[in-house]
């Protein structure tokens, strides 16, 4: 018989070959876990690099194109699309041109317009 020596005990050799096998998936599982994240956090970075830079077209003047790491976005007389592309994805944007100066003319020919007619009324 096998004496305990305070602290100590003796495990059966199955039960260290289980551990290791246990061991071996999780170890296993977490890498496929933090792999995933990593390709998840690069997939987002450069869509919303997309996203910014679809915008920034969207917002400007004059008619441009930026071309991006693996894709690129362009702006039109009326619309901005973009579109970027990695392994086995592909995202993309078409965003109409943010024009307020249209909207406001318009208001302001109404106004004009509803204003004589309330003279021609009086």
């Amino acid at each position: 018989m096998m004496k305990n020596v305070m602290g100590t005990g003796r495990v059966s050799a199955s039960m260290t070959v289980e551990a290791s096998y246990i061991m071996a998936m999780v170890l296993l599982s977490l890498a496929v876990l933090i792999r995933t994240a990593y390709v998840e956090c690069g997939k987002t970075a450069k869509i919303m690099e997309l996203h910014r830079a679809v915008e920034r077209l969207r917002f400007g003047e004059e008619a441009q194109e930026k071309r991006l790491p693996h894709g690129q976005a362009k702006r039109d007389k009326d619309q901005v699309e973009g579109y970027i592309e990695g392994g086995s994805w592909k995202k993309e944007i078409l965003s109409g041109v943010y024009e307020p100066e249209e909207m406001l003319r318009k208001i302001a020919a109404f106004e004009k317009d509803e204003a004589m007619q309330n003279r021609k009324g009086e």
